[in-house]
């Protein structure tokens, strides 16, 4: 309960995967929706500064998301996470900047949901490339999927989508605040540029 267990991949062939998921008979759990993100702060970074995340997400619904620092066992990223629906995303970011929170990074990507069991595996379609994300209900379940899927373990994430942002500024010296589609729409993106390689 309220715990995050997951790791990430980069894949360079969206056409393999798909065959893949339909291969293995894979059901839907939600259909590929544009998903927009604000990442909110104080204005000392103060959340930052404790590894913790306040998020506010709109794909087919608006949720609320507090993430606490992550740990690594079992070579799986383990955090808190606190998710809630809430009925009008607009209201809700005026509520947290009422608060003296304020965006500090909007990251955006397309997402579909897919089910190998009770785990969800998450086809991300990034400005920085494709990722698949596995969130289990343990690191051994995790793991199992990834083999499941031919997936190299070596290769595994265990970064948010911010932390690759910032590796990819500091590799590139780009100064890109915010993770969208238009200022990635010219940038040439290459493993290398985020510290990774290919998983698959």
């Amino acid at each position: 309960m309220d715990q995050e267990i997951e790791v990430k991949f980069l894949l360079k062939d969206h056409d393999v995967l798909m065959k893949k998921i339909a291969d293995l008979q894979l059901p839907s759990s939600q259909e590929r929706v544009h998903e927009i993100n604000l990442r909110f702060d104080q204005p000392d970074g103060g959340l930052m500064a404790q590894r913790q995340v306040l998020r506010l997400r709109m794909d087919t619904q608006a949720r609320l998301t507090f993430k606490g620092p992550g740990i690594t066992q079992e070579g799986v990223l383990l955090r808190k996470e606190i998710e809630v629906v809430v009925s009008d995303f607009e209201a809700a970011k005026r509520l947290l900047e009422a608060l003296g929170y304020q965006v500090v990074m909007m990251y955006e990507k397309y997402r579909a949901n897919y089910l190998i069991g009770s785990l969800v595996m998450s086809v991300d379609e990034t400005p920085l490339g494709l990722f698949v994300e596995l969130e289990g209900e343990s690191p051994a379940q995790v793991r199992d999927a990834a083999q499941t899927l031919g997936l190299d373990w070596e290769a595994r994430i265990n970064f948010s989508y911010t932390a690759l942002l910032s590796l990819f500024n500091q590799r590139t010296a780009h100064t890109f605040r915010d993770l969208s589609f238009e200022n990635f729409a010219d940038v040439e993106v290459n493993p290398s540029d985020l510290g990774l390689h290919f998983a698959d």
